[in-house]
């Protein structure tokens, strides 16, 4: 299997993904044909070049991994050339484009699929196998972002050069992914002019509650906590990005039932002579999209109906602090036909 990768700087990430999950990956695409040339011949890679059409008609299946703003335009070139498109979080910038691009797909037929990478990570498969019989009746997620930019831009932007806030995008998802509901509404507040702070409040269609903060700070890395409550237990654990130790780290994942406190899933943490586990959750992210290629079942990776459903939250969440009032979701609509070549 023939891989392209658009993107120079975390493509690299699914340029040792792929070829660790047993696909040849033939072409790279960048902004800077001789940054892009550069890039490529370090990595063995035999195509470089700054024509998404060209990386295209060149290999079996496409990633997107270029800035936020190009996604929509980079997934189009793919679907219209034929190719099977796995792109990197958010899925676009906007909602609108989000929708125009599941119109899109459909009637192309090619597999899509979104990566949120926290839905490969061993401790969080692990967690949402257990609240399959165990719907939380409440989901609170703090995460500290030391990635976030703060300031620049248009002061009167909501979303700036990321889409997502530089990764609220990826809270989002994992928490509706976990309750298996749907948003019904949010109330949030959002600070910054680009965004850098969010303090989010969901309804679910489980009847649940979210309730998520995603923080700009100084100090690097990630650092989260979360908790779940049930009708008669409650679950703990941290995780994040740590610099110091090179890699992601997630604590074991615990539960309190009957008095008394049990692990439900060990913690993970970088080790010599493994892969990163962020880097491992790629892989695996990899090897279901292959397998999704050859027939399999699309298991775990995002479609680009749930990619969408987290543009719409995102934007509800815009309206909220503009008119200071919670938003009501209303079912998602159905996608707009693709616009005439």
């Amino acid at each position: 299997m023939r891989i392209g990768v658009i993107g120079t700087k975390w493509g690299l990430m699914h340029v040792g993904a792929f070829r660790a999950a047993g696909a040849e990956v033939t072409a790279l695409c960048g902004q800077n044909l001789e940054h892009t040339r550069a890039v490529a011949a370090q990595e063995g890679i035999s195509l470089a070049t700054t024509e998404v059409r060209a990386l295209c008609d060149a290999v079996d299946a496409v990633v997107v991994a270029s800035p936020d703003a190009l996604h929509r335009e980079h997934v189009e070139v793919a679907l219209d050339a034929g190719r099977a498109v796995l792109c990197e979080k958010p899925l676009t910038r906007t909602a609108e484009e989000a929708l125009a691009l599941v119109a899109m797909a459909r009637v192309s037929g090619r597999l899509c699929a979104v990566n949120f990478p926290y839905r490969m990570l061993p401790s969080f498969e692990a967690l949402r196998t257990w609240l399959e019989e165990r719907p939380p009746r409440q989901l609170v997620v703090t995460l500290r972002n030391g990635f976030v930019r703060i300031g620049g831009g248009d002061s009167d932007s909501f979303v700036g050069t990321s889409a997502d806030w530089d990764g609220l995008s990826h809270l989002l998802d994992t928490v509706l992914w976990l309750s298996g509901a749907e948003p019904l509404w949010i109330q949030a507040s959002l600070s910054g002019r680009p965004v850098h702070t969010a303090a989010l409040h969901m309804g679910l269609s489980s009847g649940a509650t979210a309730i998520i903060t995603h923080a700009a700070c100084p100090e690097p890395g990630l650092q989260g906590g979360w908790t779940l409550v049930g009708r008669d237990w409650e679950v703990g654990f941290s995780g994040g990005y740590v610099p110091s130790r090179s890699g992601w780290c997630v604590s074991p994942v615990r539960c309190f039932r009957e008095g008394d406190w049990t692990d439900l899933a060990p913690g993970i943490e970088p080790r010599l002579g493994e892969r990163e586990p962020w880097a491992q959750a790629h892989v695996e992210t990899a090897r279901r999209f292959l397998a999704a290629l050859e027939g399999a079942p699309l298991v775990g990776l995002a479609t680009l109906e749930e990619a969408t459903t987290v543009q719409r939250l995102l934007a509800a969440a815009i309206l909220s602090e503009q008119e200071g009032r919670r938003v009501t979701l209303s079912p998602a609509p159905p996608a707009p036909p693709p616009s005439p070549a």
